[in-house]
């Protein structure tokens, strides 16, 4: 018997309906009742407070209507009856500034299970979602700490300072004689959200919080480690990423582990060209220098053709490479450097 699976909810009408009534829908949408049972167990061996199930509510209110700090949600609170009701609050028993940071700070040691109420998510939007994970798209932002980082001890001590802008080598040289504008580089104190998305309905599949200075190489592993990707889930056909992610190791990650294609732009840098062999970017030239097309993919390995063959230059070298009208061919295998040489070519249409 064929059992038709219920939506997570419909989008358009979700965007469309009342503040109230979006609340009402992302609370039955998401699957806590595991860590409301034992945020209340906890509540049961010290001093009676407020309603575990109102603070959760409060706190997802919170981020749904975007509020900053956790004074904003109690104003939130005082301001919107409607908000309030949901969440099971009278006028005149509005939990605190104080009583909602203990609450969060409860939240915190459940780690474990508020990842387990995004991954009940990401399983659910599997189901109901065809084609859901096939292209996924990974990137980090920027999140800045509340606190100084230019004292010496900050109050915050997990944050650290992250740098962007300018001084990347991918953004090009400045001109002879110009000087670098600090305006160009951005700096902030804080962390780094890193999060893996599906490409076709922009919702997350997993997301990593590091410190500002982490490098975002050496998180793709654990974005795809956290995605759970396994038989059962439909494996990635690509993983698209920026500069920040380009590694042989990722690639070769990407490729080898779980059959997709990496697509990430390659850092081009000084020396890396192997002239009569290959450009910066991996795409084979002949013998006169000319770059080699694109023709396709057989199997495991890259085709390319003589670009005179195609009429796409003019050879100049003295020698013919083939006697063939079709051409010289020349096809590289892809797991031997699948960085140079990806399943999609860095310079194809596709």
């Amino acid at each position: 018997m064929h059992i038709i699976q219920p939506p997570l909810f419909d989008f358009e009408a979700f965007i469309n309906s009342p503040s109230n009534d979006r609340l009402v829908v992302v609370l039955e949408a998401l699957d806590a009742e595991k860590l409301i049972i034992a945020l209340a167990r906890e509540q049961s061996r010290g001093r009676r407070g407020y309603p575990v199930r109102g603070m959760w509510s409060a706190m997802v209110a919170g981020v749904l209507y975007g509020c900053d700090s956790i004074a904003d949600v109690v104003r939130l609170l005082k301001r919107d009856k409607d908000t309030r009701t949901v969440c099971g609050f009278s006028r005149d028993k509005i939990p605190s500034e104080d009583a909602l940071g203990r609450f969060l700070k409860k939240l915190v040691g459940h780690e474990r299970l508020l990842e387990e109420c995004f991954e009940g998510l990401v399983k659910r939007l599997r189901r109901l979602l065809p084609g859901f994970g096939q292209k996924l798209a990974a990137d980090s932002t920027d999140i800045e700490a509340y606190s100084n980082g230019h004292r010496a001890q900050p109050s915050d001590p997990d944050a650290r300072w992250g740098v962007k802008g300018a001084g990347r080598r991918e953004r090009g040289k400045k001109a002879v004689g110009e000087k670098k504008d600090k305006r160009d580089v951005y700096r902030w104190f804080g962390y780094k959200l890193h999060l893996l998305v599906d490409g076709i309905y922009e919702l997350p599949v997993s997301f990593f919080l590091t410190p500002a200075n982490e490098s975002d190489t050496r998180q793709m592993s654990v974005l795809l480690d956290r995605a759970k990707l396994d038989e059962k889930a439909a494996w990635p056909e690509a993983v698209i990423a920026d500069k920040g992610y380009d590694s042989r190791s990722n690639c070769q990650l990407i490729f080898e582990r779980y059959g997709a294609a990496p697509i990430i732009p390659v850092i081009e840098r000084k020396g890396v060209e192997q002239p009569d062999i290959c450009n910066a970017k991996g795409t084979p030239t002949c013998s006169c220098g000319l770059e080699m097309v694109f023709w396709g993919r057989d199997g495991n390995y890259l085709k390319y053709r003589c670009p005179q063959a195609v009429g796409k230059g003019v050879c100049k070298s003295r020698f013919r490479c083939t006697r063939s009208a079709y051409g010289y061919v020349l096809k590289l295998p892809i797991a031997e450097d699948v960085r140079r040489h990806p399943p999609v070519p860095r310079e194809s249409k596709k």
